[in-house]
């Protein structure tokens, strides 16, 4: 397996990323990661891990740093200008600064390995949801998987019409929902879907990191 840093553009600013591969046509991942605020950049553990499985499973990977995250560029370079702009897409919907940096990631993705291949989501937390909304409307995604998905936190009305392949993974102690939260919103997608609870963990998943991956790569694998 191959890795590169790699730059792409997403509103005229300079974004980072690792683009992982091998010389054959393989399909690839797009994984997103959680809010920036709460630890979310390229390097976070269910992402590195998620990049690492992935690859030894078969599969390329982008991952990335959204805008003002790292060396990824930003509209200003006040630390706590950023910061509280980040913030600001905790409490509300106007979220789609960071939607669009995934769809840019999306599309240097495939630019890098053509649309024969097979393209999937992963996002994990926040990360989910940026996924999930690209996933939903790129017809190049086959399929995405969400970790931690935040039922609750956010409007997910936007999942209601999609008939893509989806798994869901989800801890019962997790900071960020509810069990309950997460089984009602569950319910409320339209199938294709499938859920998956990890056993005595939390929003971290400490320890259990290849764990998830490995479950996601073979959902992934399992797609025709």
């Amino acid at each position: 397996m191959i890795e590169e840093i790699v730059h792409f553009c997403s509103d005229q600013l300079r974004l980072e990323g690792v683009f992982a591969y091998n010389e054959d046509a393989s399909p690839a991942i797009l994984l997103c990661s959680p809010h920036p605020n709460l630890g979310g950049d390229m390097e976070n553990n269910i992402i590195t891990s998620l990049a690492r499985v992935s690859g030894e499973m078969g599969f390329s990977s982008l991952r990335f740093n959204y805008r003002g995250v790292g060396s990824s560029e930003c509209h200003t370079k006040d630390i706590a200008q950023i910061f509280q702009y980040w913030e600001d897409t905790m409490s509300t919907e106007n979220y789609l600064d960071a939607v669009n940096d995934t769809r840019s990631a999306l599309h240097f993705l495939i630019s890098q390995l053509g649309m024969a291949n097979k393209i999937f989501i992963a996002g994990y937390s926040f990360g989910c949801l940026v996924g999930m909304r690209v996933g939903v409307e790129n017809k190049n995604v086959t399929a995405f998987a969400s970790v931690s998905t935040p039922f609750g936190r956010y409007n997910l009305d936007f999942l209601r019409r999609c008939h893509k392949e989806k798994l869901f993974i989800y801890s019962r102690n997790d900071f960020a929902t509810t069990e309950e939260e997460i089984l009602k919103g569950f319910e409320q997608i339209p199938a294709p879907k499938s859920i998956e609870l990890i056993e005595n963990s939390d929003h971290f998943y400490r320890k259990q990191e290849d764990l998830i991956s490995k479950k996601i790569c073979a959902f992934f694998q399992n797609i025709s």
